[in-house]
């Protein structure tokens, strides 16, 4: 096998297991498919309930992967717990594996503000929380916005526990490569040596869909769609794992 080719094997399968913490902002994603359902109140608190799901067309390659047997659980709870001793700026609520392929788990901010103060958790950029003064007759506003890039890539496995390092350091996706391949020659590895074509619909599913309440109605948001106060986001696994462009998202609220 020629080097290129063990590089490009290296970056696979980190995508299902961990790829997705790449994901969803705020406070974590770590599998094929997510969804992260975040509430953030008036006094800056943050209450998020995730739900992590590897499909069962997927889960069979993945422990084949990493090595797990067939009725190994791919989500260790206890990992999770242990990965949030210490920390002040967001804690654990709870935490389970109702089926091997399943994680749930709920995390409490009680500021947001000291969250994003955090830099061991949050770098500069990647989490904006601020207010917009009044202009003419224009009222004063709360704006929220996120920006994921490879420069920031890194620290989300932080914000997002559960994740298996010795995993992450030997199958890096893209976005955590210092010198990574580009998305067609990803995608390409994909479909020929881990997932294979006939997986490749199953994968091409996978994502992380976001849904933030805020205080009060939106009145302006990109990188989503809004009703009323909720913000909705999807997004896809493949566009996490390389980012190659910086995925961003903001909305904005009356003070």
């Amino acid at each position: 096998m020629s080097k290129k080719s063990a590089k490009n094997q290296s970056f696979a399968f980190s995508s299902i297991m961990g790829g997705a913490i790449l994901a969803a902002m705020l406070l974590m994603a770590t599998s094929c498919s997510g969804n992260l359902d975040a509430t953030l109140r008036g006094d800056g608190s943050v209450r998020a309930a995730v739900r992590l799901n590897v499909p069962e067309a997927l889960s069979g390659r993945v422990r084949q992967f990493v090595g797990l047997g067939s009725r190994e659980p791919l989500f260790s709870p206890e990992a999770v717990r242990n990965q949030f001793v210490g920390r002040t700026s967001i804690n654990l609520v709870d935490v389970s594996s109702p089926t091997p392929d399943i994680l749930t788990s709920v995390v409490w901010v009680q500021n947001i503000d000291s969250l994003i103060a955090d830099t061991s958790l949050v770098p500069q950029g990647m989490i904006q929380y601020r207010k917009i003064s009044a202009q003419g007759t224009a009222p004063a506003m709360r704006e929220l916005s996120v920006k994921l890039s490879r420069d920031n890539a890194p620290y989300m496995l932080k914000l997002f526990p559960g994740i298996d390092r010795r995993i992450i350091d030997s199958l890096s996706p893209p976005a955590l490569e210092p010198d990574p391949v580009s998305a067609d020659e990803y995608r390409l590895n994909l479909e020929q040596v881990i997932i294979g074509k006939k997986n490749m619909p199953a994968f091409d599913a996978c994502s992380v869909e976001i849904a933030i309440t805020v205080p009060k109605a939106i009145v302006s948001a990109s990188g989503g769609s809004f009703s009323g106060p909720v913000f909705r986001a999807k997004l896809p696994l493949f566009g996490l794992l390389t980012l190659e462009k910086p995925i961003t998202f903001s909305m904005r609220w009356p003070e």
